[in-house]
């Protein structure tokens, strides 16, 4: 359903920069994206086919007036895709976030979805011809 994809990861051969869960439900797929200490505000979600993008940025500032003893906290940059499948509808999609976790939400494409089919009795019944 969901394939994360990071060239720099491939070619740097650094783990991936961003910690996160994807479930699988009923309805689609829900991906929770931890962003500690991340302003709402940095948060750039886009969607380009099926490919989902995320950017944020966790910065620092020592208030004018302040030294700064020890740092143990850094600057954070994620810059992220992750491949959605063919079977979710990434033009429904919705994202929210609360107490540092992004909540992606992408449902199955509804021709994705199981249907029942109606069954005709009788309607195609094929014709032999005599011979």
């Amino acid at each position: 359903m969901i394939r994360t994809f990071d060239p720099f990861t491939t070619f740097a051969g650094t783990p991936a920069n961003v910690a996160y869960d994807v479930l699988r439900t009923d309805e689609g797929v829900q991906l929770f994206i931890d962003l500690p200490g991340i302003n709402p505000d940095a948060v750039e979600l886009t969607v380009d086919g099926h490919v989902l993008s995320l950017k944020a940025e966790r910065v620092f500032d020592v208030p004018e007036g302040a030294t700064l003893l020890s740092r143990r906290r850094t600057a954070k940059t994620i810059d992220h895709s992750f491949q959605l499948g063919d079977s979710l509808d990434a033009e429904r999609l919705e994202a929210d976030y609360a107490f540092g976790v992004l909540k992606v939400t992408v449902p199955v494409a509804e021709s994705a979805k199981p249907r029942k089919v109606n069954v005709a009795i009788g309607a195609s019944t094929p014709q032999v011809e005599a011979a």
